[in-house]
């Protein structure tokens, strides 16, 4: 299994309900991308204000890497990806990605 971590930095004046508006198809993903398990979206939780500006995450569960490879160019993901990234204020510098592999 491979979990893609992505990490975004909305900007501050930006309210609630457009970051749900652009993080809600996402969640459509796996119903079209082989290989992608599941997905969820939302706002940090943690209390100890470590996020560094990144106040909203992605986390996808792919069943393997190549699944991962084949959705970053997948234009399923490129048409949901390009409004969010348009929507941060220093583009995909305000992205944070990170990738694991696990055994479950």
């Amino acid at each position: 299994m491979t979990t893609h971590i992505v990490l975004l930095r909305f900007p501050d004046d930006m309210s609630g309900a457009r970051i749900d508006e652009l993080l809600a198809p996402f969640l459509t993903l796996p119903d079209v991308i082989p290989g992608l398990v599941a997905v969820s979206a939302g706002s940090n939780t943690s209390p100890e204000g470590l996020h560094n500006g990144y106040r909203h995450g992605l986390v996808m569960h792919f069943s393997a890497a190549v699944d991962r490879d084949a959705y970053l160019t997948h234009p399923a993901h490129l048409r949901v990806a390009e409004p969010l990234v348009a929507a941060l204020a220093h583009g995909v510098g305000d992205v944070a990605v990170f990738d694991l592999e696990s055994k479950t």
